[in-house]
């Protein structure tokens, strides 16, 4: 999908003013994860595809981020646990809580703003604190 849109950030008036690609991603892809390891090297992946995006593509003034997710509340994480294992997930950040979807989104519009026009290839942990470094 990256190469699509670069391909038409490339190819219209947006190469003039640049464009932001934001990719996804999660929590293992930085600090690993007991299980799993196809789904954290999948992440992972992403975090570099980040990176190789932003050393690019930054001559042609486009910017790419990462946003590595922690315990986000959505139908995929949330609606899909127990009561029990959602408490348990709930006690894993500093914060003590889930993350809301709509948190999310302001990172992004963040990111995606002239707020952030000098930062490329950089990501973002969203997590409430539950990996730190």
């Amino acid at each position: 999908m990256s190469k699509a849109v670069i391909h038409s950030m490339l190819q219209s008036n947006l190469k003039k003013n640049g464009g932001v690609i934001i990719n996804i991603s999660s929590t293992p892809a930085i600090a690993g994860h007991v299980e799993g390891s196809p789904y954290t090297i999948a992440k992972a992946g992403n975090v570099a595809l980040t990176k190789c995006i932003a050393m690019e593509y930054g001559k042609d003034n486009i910017r790419a981020y990462t946003l590595a997710l922690g315990n986000i509340q959505t139908l995929a994480t949330y609606g899909q646990m127990t009561e029990d294992d959602r408490r348990k997930a709930a006690a894993e950040p500093s914060m003590k809580r889930w993350g809301n979807p709509v948190e999310v989104g302001k990172v992004a519009a963040c990111v995606a703003s002239d707020s952030f026009s000098f930062a490329t290839g950089n990501t973002i942990i969203i997590d409430g604190g539950t990996v730190l470094f």
